[in-house]
């Protein structure tokens, strides 16, 4: 198998597996992983529900831009984006531009399920709230490069479909 070009970026719905997978494929790969949830927090030193409330989402999503910028050059990379990533024109420009984009598609009620005993996650409200969400995120998903079905599989299963489909 030739290597890919990368980075890669996980995108998805919260709940889809982005984190766990994204680990699994770097750890098949070999290549380096980031949580790009993580490297906001770590940037500016609050919780993503705090940023969120003390200054709003549109200067999350600009923070979140700033960062996935950072990253560019890189390719032996994988990239677990938060839930809204994709969803955004600019962020989803960006990824198409640096990397492959890979939709982890996963039921909405698996993915809240995964999501009870999450940190509190500031757009998950209630599930009338999530499932519009869901639902406007679906054109943005659907224009992923790849897509992987992940209902009834581990991560390692899913990293190694990842992997074939590369």
């Amino acid at each position: 198998m030739g290597e890919p070009r990368g980075p890669i970026f996980l995108v998805g719905f919260m709940g889809a597996g982005k984190t766990t997978t994204g680990r699994a494929l770097a750890r098949v790969l070999g290549w380096d992983f980031v949580d790009l949830d993580e490297l906001i927090v770590e940037t500016e030193r609050r919780s993503i529900a705090e940023i969120f409330k003390d200054r709003g989402e549109v200067y999350f999503r600009r923070v979140e831009g700033e960062i996935l910028e950072s990253l560019r050059g890189r390719s032996r990379l994988v990239v677990a984006c938060g839930g809204g990533t994709y969803a955004q024109d600019r962020t989803r420009a960006l990824i198409d531009g640096m990397g492959r984009s890979v939709w982890l598609q996963v039921p909405l009620a698996r993915a809240l399920a995964r999501c009870e005993d999450a940190p509190a996650r500031p757009l998950l409200q209630d599930a009338p709230t999530a499932e519009a969400l869901y639902r406007a995120r679906l054109p943005a998903y659907r224009a992923a490069s790849l897509r992987v079905d992940v209902e009834g599989l581990s991560p390692d299963q899913v990293a190694e479909r990842i992997v074939a489909l590369l």
